[in-house]
């Protein structure tokens, strides 16, 4: 069981209500029951195995071959760090020291 199933069958503290038409309903308990499941859980495991597809869809970057090297290319180049960088990264130095890290 992955780690997001797990969480899925052990913390149900959080309740979604749904009407469904006789026939959807009727589908879903056939279905349920062919799987070998709870109509709650079959519905869990789909829609939670769908919300992952989407996401993933919509967290996903496809480049070109064109842009990827493009995107290669910028983190190959060496840009000086920008004053704030730099600003930013005296500042680290110092907490540090000052902690006696």
């Amino acid at each position: 069981m992955t780690t997001i199933n797990h969480a899925i069958a052990t913390s149900r503290n959080e309740r979604i209500d749904l009407r469904v038409t006789t026939e959807l309903k009727s589908i879903l308990v056939r279905a349920a029951s062919l799987a070998g499941m709870s109509v709650s859980s079959f519905l869990v495991s789909a829609a939670s195995d769908r919300a992952r597809e989407i996401l993933a869809e919509h967290e996903k970057i496809t480049l070109t071959p064109q842009d990827w090297q493009v995107f290669l290319a910028a983190l190959d180049r060496d840009d000086p760090p920008s004053p704030r960088l730099r600003e930013a990264a005296q500042n680290y130095l110092e907490r540090r020291q000052g902690n006696g890290s």
